[in-house]
C-alpha cells in the first residue's frame, strides 16, 4: 500500500460525496474526518491491503476499485467488497489480528481510520462512523443468513 500524501482535499471531497457511507455527514463532517483524522493509500491491482494474521487495526473504507476477501487461498475467495463498503471492522473493533486476506482486483484507493483517531473525533461524527458500521455488518449478517439458509 502506498499513502497518498499530495491529493487535494476538493479531489477527496469530490471522491467520497459520492458514496452512500458518508451519506448522513454533512459537509463540515467529512472536511474534519479527511482533514485530521484519515489517510488515503493506493493499492494496485494483485498487491494486498493486509493479510491474515497481521497485527494492523485501521478500518478501511473503499473509495474506488474492488477488493477480493479471502482466508487461505485465492481460489476460496469469500466476497469482494466496492466503493462505499469497509472491511477491517473486527481488527479496528476488536485490537486483534486480521481474519482474512484482501487483495486488489483493480488499482483501489482506501481511506483508513485507526480506532485512536475515532476516540478523537467529535462525537457526533464518531457516532456516524459506528453507525455506519452497525449497519453494514448488519447487512452482512443477513446475506451470510441467506446464503446458510440457501445451503440447507
Amino acid at each position: 500500500m502506498k499513502l497518498l500524501e499530495h491529493v487535494p482535499l476538493i479531489k477527496q471531497l469530490e471522491i467520497i460525496n459520492r458514496l452512500p457511507f458518508f451519506s448522513d455527514f454533512t459537509l463540515a463532517e467529512r472536511q474534519v474526518l479527511l482533514e485530521s483524522f484519515s489517510h488515503l493509500y493506493l493499492v494496485q491491482k494483485d498487491k494486498h491491503a493486509f493479510r491474515r494474521f497481521e497485527k494492523d487495526n485501521r478500518l478501511f473504507i473503499i473509495l474506488s476499485g474492488e477488493l477480493a476477501i479471502f482466508k487461505k487461498e485465492e481460489l476460496s475467495q469469500l466476497g469482494k467488497v466496492g466503493p462505499g463498503e469497509f472491511i477491517g471492522e473486527g481488527a479496528f473493533i476488536c485490537k486483534r489480528e486480521h481474519s482474512t486476506n484482501a487483495k486488489a482486483l483493480s488499482d483501489s484507493i482506501l481511506l483508513t481510520i485507526t480506532p485512536e483517531a475515532l476516540t478523537r473525533l467529535p462525537s457526533v461524527i464518531r457516532e456516524k462512523i459506528k453507525d455506519k458500521i452497525i449497519e453494514g455488518m448488519g447487512q452482512r449478517i443477513a446475506k451470510l443468513n441467506s446464503y446458510i439458509e440457501e445451503s440447507m
